[in-house]
Protein backbone atom coordinates (compact mmCIF):
# COMPACT_ATOMS: atom_id res chain seq x y z
CA UNK A 1 0.00 0.00 0.00
CA UNK A 2 1.21 3.40 -1.09
CA UNK A 3 -0.50 6.53 0.42
CA UNK A 4 -0.01 9.83 -0.41
CA UNK A 5 -0.90 13.28 1.50
CA UNK A 6 -0.36 16.08 -1.02
CA UNK A 7 -0.32 19.48 0.36
CA UNK A 8 0.61 22.03 -2.07
CA UNK A 9 2.54 24.85 -0.58
CA UNK A 10 1.33 28.35 1.11
CA UNK A 11 0.37 31.60 -1.23
CA UNK A 12 3.24 33.51 -2.71
CA UNK A 13 3.34 36.81 -4.24
CA UNK A 14 2.96 35.33 -7.26
CA UNK A 15 -0.64 33.42 -6.38
CA UNK A 16 -1.37 36.97 -4.97
CA UNK A 17 -1.10 38.68 -8.61
CA UNK A 18 -2.24 35.98 -10.34
CA UNK A 19 1.05 35.39 -12.40
CA UNK A 20 1.89 31.46 -13.40
CA UNK A 21 4.84 30.45 -11.04
CA UNK A 22 6.38 27.64 -12.78
CA UNK A 23 9.85 27.27 -12.33
CA UNK A 24 10.14 30.54 -10.95
CA UNK A 25 11.68 30.25 -7.31
CA UNK A 26 8.56 32.86 -5.45
CA UNK A 27 8.95 33.27 -1.42
CA UNK A 28 6.04 32.92 0.28
CA UNK A 29 4.13 35.40 1.42
CA UNK A 30 3.30 36.56 5.51
CA UNK A 31 0.26 34.56 4.37
CA UNK A 32 1.55 31.77 2.79
CA UNK A 33 3.92 31.47 6.25
CA UNK A 34 0.83 31.56 8.22
CA UNK A 35 -0.74 29.02 6.32
CA UNK A 36 1.91 26.95 6.39
CA UNK A 37 2.47 27.36 10.01
CA UNK A 38 -0.94 25.96 10.25
CA UNK A 39 -0.53 23.18 9.22
CA UNK A 40 1.51 21.98 11.89
CA UNK A 41 -1.01 21.06 14.27
CA UNK A 42 -3.22 19.15 11.42
CA UNK A 43 -0.10 16.63 10.63
CA UNK A 44 1.03 16.42 14.08
CA UNK A 45 -0.65 13.54 15.21
CA UNK A 46 0.12 11.48 11.51
CA UNK A 47 3.10 9.16 11.17
CA UNK A 48 4.58 9.36 7.53
CA UNK A 49 7.35 7.29 6.02
CA UNK A 50 8.74 9.98 4.19
CA UNK A 51 8.56 13.70 3.65
CA UNK A 52 9.12 15.37 0.15
CA UNK A 53 9.23 18.46 -1.11
CA UNK A 54 9.65 20.23 -4.80
CA UNK A 55 13.13 21.99 -4.69
CA UNK A 56 11.15 25.42 -5.47
CA UNK A 57 11.16 27.60 -2.16
CA UNK A 58 7.56 27.81 -1.60
CA UNK A 59 7.29 24.00 -1.25
CA UNK A 60 10.04 23.10 1.25
CA UNK A 61 9.66 26.40 3.41
CA UNK A 62 6.05 24.93 3.29
CA UNK A 63 7.01 21.94 4.74
CA UNK A 64 9.82 23.40 7.33
CA UNK A 65 6.62 26.00 8.72
CA UNK A 66 4.77 22.83 9.20
CA UNK A 67 7.48 21.11 11.15
CA UNK A 68 9.08 18.81 8.81
CA UNK A 69 12.45 18.55 7.52
CA UNK A 70 11.50 17.09 3.91
CA UNK A 71 14.09 16.10 1.06
CA UNK A 72 13.70 18.09 -1.75
CA UNK A 73 13.65 16.76 -5.29
CA UNK A 74 13.07 18.50 -8.49
CA UNK A 75 11.16 15.95 -9.94
CA UNK A 76 7.97 17.83 -7.58
CA UNK A 77 8.08 21.17 -9.41
CA UNK A 78 5.67 22.84 -10.48
CA UNK A 79 4.85 22.90 -14.64
CA UNK A 80 7.42 24.82 -16.51
CA UNK A 81 5.76 27.66 -18.01
CA UNK A 82 8.23 28.59 -20.60
CA UNK A 83 7.64 32.09 -22.09
CA UNK A 84 4.37 32.33 -20.14
CA UNK A 85 6.50 32.34 -16.61
CA UNK A 86 5.40 35.35 -14.49
CA UNK A 87 2.37 36.48 -16.49
CA UNK A 88 -0.64 36.99 -15.22
CA UNK A 89 -3.85 34.81 -15.56
CA UNK A 90 -5.63 37.57 -17.52
CA UNK A 91 -3.36 38.64 -19.70
CA UNK A 92 -3.42 34.99 -21.52
CA UNK A 93 -6.05 34.54 -24.26
CA UNK A 94 -8.70 32.37 -23.67
CA UNK A 95 -7.77 29.39 -25.60
CA UNK A 96 -4.87 28.98 -23.44
CA UNK A 97 -6.80 29.77 -20.11
CA UNK A 98 -9.05 26.76 -21.37
CA UNK A 99 -6.51 23.97 -22.31
CA UNK A 100 -5.03 24.76 -19.02
CA UNK A 101 -7.83 24.67 -17.06
CA UNK A 102 -8.72 21.39 -19.27
CA UNK A 103 -5.70 19.99 -18.20
CA UNK A 104 -4.19 17.27 -21.44
CA UNK A 105 -4.39 19.53 -23.98
CA UNK A 106 -2.46 22.37 -22.56
CA UNK A 107 1.99 22.66 -23.45
CA UNK A 108 3.51 25.98 -22.41
CA UNK A 109 5.31 27.30 -25.08
CA UNK A 110 8.80 26.99 -24.37
CA UNK A 111 8.03 24.60 -21.09
CA UNK A 112 5.97 21.92 -20.22
CA UNK A 113 2.88 19.80 -21.42
CA UNK A 114 0.92 18.65 -18.53
CA UNK A 115 1.04 15.02 -19.79
CA UNK A 116 5.08 15.48 -19.69
CA UNK A 117 4.61 16.67 -15.66
CA UNK A 118 2.55 13.67 -14.86
CA UNK A 119 5.03 11.55 -16.82
CA UNK A 120 7.82 12.80 -14.64
CA UNK A 121 5.86 13.06 -11.23
CA UNK A 122 4.35 9.44 -11.63
CA UNK A 123 7.98 7.96 -12.35
CA UNK A 124 9.01 9.94 -9.15
CA UNK A 125 6.05 8.43 -6.99
CA UNK A 126 6.22 5.35 -8.76
CA UNK A 127 9.19 4.81 -7.34
CA UNK A 128 8.68 5.57 -3.92
CA UNK A 129 8.79 2.18 -1.26
CA UNK A 130 5.07 1.51 0.14
CA UNK A 131 3.89 3.73 2.86
CA UNK A 132 2.89 7.32 3.87
CA UNK A 133 4.27 9.76 1.75
CA UNK A 134 3.66 13.54 2.63
CA UNK A 135 4.65 15.59 0.01
CA UNK A 136 4.65 19.27 -0.81
CA UNK A 137 4.41 20.62 -4.09
CA UNK A 138 2.51 22.29 -6.51
CA UNK A 139 -1.04 22.81 -7.70
CA UNK A 140 -0.18 21.61 -11.22
CA UNK A 141 1.56 18.60 -9.36
CA UNK A 142 -1.43 17.86 -7.60
CA UNK A 143 -3.92 18.53 -10.40
CA UNK A 144 -1.84 16.10 -11.89
CA UNK A 145 -2.07 13.26 -10.39
CA UNK A 146 -5.71 13.81 -9.20
CA UNK A 147 -6.53 13.83 -13.31
CA UNK A 148 -5.76 9.84 -13.19
CA UNK A 149 -8.26 9.66 -10.90
CA UNK A 150 -10.95 11.95 -12.89
CA UNK A 151 -10.88 14.13 -10.08
CA UNK A 152 -9.48 17.34 -11.50
CA UNK A 153 -9.78 20.63 -9.34
CA UNK A 154 -8.73 23.42 -8.38
CA UNK A 155 -6.39 23.07 -5.38
CA UNK A 156 -6.40 25.54 -2.16
CA UNK A 157 -3.26 26.62 -0.55
CA UNK A 158 -2.30 24.23 2.08
CA UNK A 159 -5.25 21.64 1.67
CA UNK A 160 -4.21 18.40 2.18
CA UNK A 161 -5.22 15.63 -0.15
CA UNK A 162 -5.11 11.96 0.89
CA UNK A 163 -4.16 9.67 -2.02
CA UNK A 164 -4.42 6.07 -2.63
CA UNK A 165 -1.56 5.69 -5.46
CA UNK A 166 -2.14 2.12 -6.51
CA UNK A 167 -5.39 2.66 -7.13
CA UNK A 168 -5.03 6.26 -8.41
CA UNK A 169 -7.94 7.24 -6.07
CA UNK A 170 -8.65 10.75 -4.27
CA UNK A 171 -9.46 8.97 -0.62
CA UNK A 172 -10.47 11.96 1.09
CA UNK A 173 -9.51 16.29 1.41
CA UNK A 174 -8.24 17.93 4.44
CA UNK A 175 -9.27 21.72 4.66
CA UNK A 176 -8.95 23.75 8.01
CA UNK A 177 -12.23 25.89 7.80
Amino acid sequence: MKTLFLVRHGENIWNRQHRLGGWADVPLTPLGRAQAADLRPQLAGERFDAVWASDLVRAWKTAELAGFAPERVSDLREIHFGRLEGRRWESLDPATQEAMMGFERFRAPGGEATLEVLERVSAFVDALPAGRHLIFSHAGVMRALLWLSGDLQIIPHTTVYVYDWPAKRLVEIWRED
